[in-house]
């Protein structure tokens, strides 16, 4: 591990490390602290999550940490991996989040009170450190610190692009004691429900359901979710958890922190002992978030998916839950459930000079005039 030269700016101090696992090591117990503050207190935003996609998805890249303190407590963190990619085709030294399809949401993790000072700081000690041409940062929320970062960028003359990745659909649930009916009414169409009901109906016609909730990684259970997600399509085109084993293990090692953490939620709908419908989902700071649902497509027709999301949904109001978050892009699916959603962006900074116009312009002009032709 290499702790490269730190910058003063004013009460902060901005560092960069670079090296492997270790560094997330380090800076974890500061790190869960950061998160606790309340604007990143999510599980993506964790380092145990970020230590969990190296681990399974890094094959040994080198890690570029970047983080701001004020005195001894960490104010900003910025995971990022270093190494060669292509853009356009064109060879480019860059710099990503650590991150990928899997990580739901990423963003510059910040704390309260300093965030716009701890950002900029962050962006200068990335823009000394320099050693890319093009800085990619996935799926950053609206409005998040990342996106904010591109303002930055662009005064100190950087080309930026941003663009949309998806909108994730939510729902507002109605808080401890709050009706589960009343919000399904207010959110539902009278068709859905009715829909709902029906389908129902013609699944019990085929034998007895059962809902649960499991709250531990019981390899059984998970071994179900993988086997479920890859009966379907998702098997079909080698997309499953279960087709791949670093997706595999990266799930695994979610699971087994979450059930430390008493987060985990393994929703099943049984159909007599079998699960027709799944999520592996997570309950934290009051939130339901869904990374990946999974149901059998044999009883499509009685849309056992929709099935446990209703039922989810019910246990969440039950359990005084405030949001249940979809995760992943607007689907049909999820917006027969609610019109509420976040934007997502990946950001993009690009080098100064020739190059960095260049690569911005094959990156966004050029294949946006490519789409319009």
């Amino acid at each position: 591990m290499r702790l490269e030269r730190e910058i003063e700016h004013g009460p902060l101090r901005a560092e960069t490390l670079t090296g492997g696992r270790e560094v997330i090591d380090r800076l974890a117990p500061a790190w869960r602290q950061l998160c606790a503050e309340g604007p990143c207190d999510e599980p993506f935003y964790r380092p145990e999550w970020i230590a969990a996609w190296y681990d399974a998805f890094g094959a040994g890249a080198r890690l570029r940490l970047v983080a701001v303190r004020r005195g001894d407590r960490l104010r900003a963190v910025l995971p990022l991996v270093e190494g060669w990619s292509r853009l356009r085709g064109i060879p480019v030294r860059m710099l990503r989040g650590a991150a990928n399809v899997h990580s739901c949401r990423f963003d510059v993790v910040h704390g309260t009170g300093d965030a716009e000072e701890a950002g900029r700081a962050l962006w200068r000690e990335l823009q000394r450190a320099g050693g890319f041409e093009v800085l990619e940062i996935p799926d950053v929320p609206e409005g998040g610190l990342a996106e904010r970062m591109l303002a930055w960028a662009r005064e100190d003359g950087h080309p930026t692009g941003r663009w949309e990745s998806m909108r994730t659909p939510f729902v507002s649930l109605p808080g401890r004691g709050g009706s589960f009916e009343e919000m399904l009414e207010r959110r539902t169409t009278a068709k859905f429900r009715a829909n709902l009901r029906r389908r129902r109906r013609k699944l019990e016609e085929k034998g007895a359901l059962r809902f649960e909730r499991i709250e531990r990684a019981d390899p059984a259970v998970l071994r179900a979710f993988y086997d479920l997600e890859r009966s379907g399509w998702k098997g079909e085109k080698g997309t499953a958890i279960g087709c791949d084993l670093a997706t595999r293990s990266f799930y695994d090692r979610v699971a087994a922190w979450a059930d430390g953490q008493r987060c985990l939620s393994l929703y099943a709908l049984r159909l007599g002992d079998r699960p027709v419908a799944m999520h592996f989902g997570l309950t934290w700071g009051g939130r339901y978030f869904l990374p990946k649902p999974a149901f059998d497509e044999s009883h499509r027709e009685c849309s056992p998916g929709q099935l446990l999301v209703h039922e989810v949904l019910r246990d969440c109001v039950e359990r005084g839950l405030r949001e249940f978050d979809f995760l992943g892009p607007w689907m049909e699916w999820k917006g027969d459930w609610t019109e509420e959603v976040r934007p997502h962006g990946w950001c993009y900074v690009f080098r100064r000079g020739p190059i960095g116009v260049a690569l911005h312009a094959a990156k966004f002009r050029i294949a946006a005039w490519v789409r319009g032709k």
